[in-house]
């Protein structure tokens, strides 16, 4: 039975191992947009809702990984 747990809590490490990447892909898309905007400022509008767009596939992405952590540890 401590095999099971213990395995449980490996996977769960791997499972929200990924969310540094979201964190960076956050970090680089801001910054992106920031870069953007300096060099277009006329197209502040449409660069943000890009931008959010990004933004909100990378935390679905991220909810994602909650839910696939809740559904390991229920086994």
């Amino acid at each position: 039975m401590i095999f099971v747990k213990s395995a449980k809590i490996i996977a769960l490490g791997f499972v929200f191992l990924p969310f540094a990447g979201c964190a960076i892909g956050t970090g680089l898309l801001y910054a992106s947009l920031l870069k953007s905007l300096s060099y277009a400022p006329d197209m502040e509008d449409s660069l943000f809702g890009y931008s959010t767009l990004a933004f909100a596939f990378i935390e679905t992405f991220a909810l994602l990984l909650f839910g696939v952590a809740g559904f390991i540890y229920s086994l």
